[in-house]
């Protein structure tokens, strides 16, 4: 697997990103982008799950671009992020942020674009990393759509932000805390189209020790036609 280290611009701020592929990879048919869990909680691209299913899509023949929000590991910020988690951990939210941190998806899913002109592209989400994939899904034409563990007790999705006419599947583990099983179900369930659904018994939010079986679970959905 050969790693590239790249910058991706977002609101003229360089976000550190790597895209992995296979060595003797040819001109790829497709390519994924995965969009890490929220910074304020550990999540940065070199994160478990994402490791991971790069490996894993790499091994399967897809490119995948893997990025750090502003402010996280090698990436810019135009600000301290200080005030910014403090009124995260006081409120479990802090929205002038996380409108930034969609904003950099968005961006990174225009570079990969402008890497990989002629693939198509589909996108994973991950925990906070769920609402950025909807968000693109919601605006570009993808060939696929993967949410792991949507964090739906903070942050609500409605059905119609789900219910897109391209293939998606939902990754959860029923004792998840953030990803209720009857809330995971009832957003499949109000969905119309080709889509998925996912369930490791065993698992948790943070798939520890679960990591292969749900990148190989996702990678076959990715890979699938």
């Amino acid at each position: 697997m050969i790693e590239e280290a790249l910058r991706v611009d977002a609101d003229g701020l360089a976000l550190e990103a790597r895209l992995a592929y296979a060595d003797d990879l040819a001109t790829p048919r497709s390519a994924v982008l995965i969009c890490p869990p929220h910074p304020f909680l550990g999540g940065d691209m070199d994160n478990n799950v994402l490791c991971a299913l790069s490996a894993a899509l790499v091994a399967a023949g897809l490119p995948v671009l893997r990025f750090n929000y502003r402010g996280i590991g090698a990436s810019e910020t135009d600000r301290p992020l200080d005030d910014d988690q403090r009124e995260f951990w006081q409120h479990s939210t802090c929205p002038r942020y996380e409108a930034e941190i969609m904003r950099d998806c968005a961006s990174a899913f225009d570079a990969l674009r402008g890497l990989l002109p002629a693939a198509a592209l589909a996108v994973v989400g991950y925990s906070f990393g769920c609402l950025p994939a909807l968000a693109i899904a919601g605006r570009a034409p993808l060939a696929r759509l993967a949410l792991i563990s949507p964090p739906l007790v903070k942050w609500a999705v409605a059905t119609a932000s789900y219910d897109l006419p391209l293939p998606r599947a939902l990754f959860y583990a029923p004792g998840d805390f953030a990803c209720p099983r009857a809330q995971v179900e009832a957003l499949h369930g109000a969905a119309s189209g080709a889509r998925e659904l996912h369930v490791f018994p065993d698992a948790d939010h943070f798939f520890i020790g679960h990591e292969a079986a749900l990148a190989a679970a996702v990678t076959t959905f990715l890979v699938s036609r």
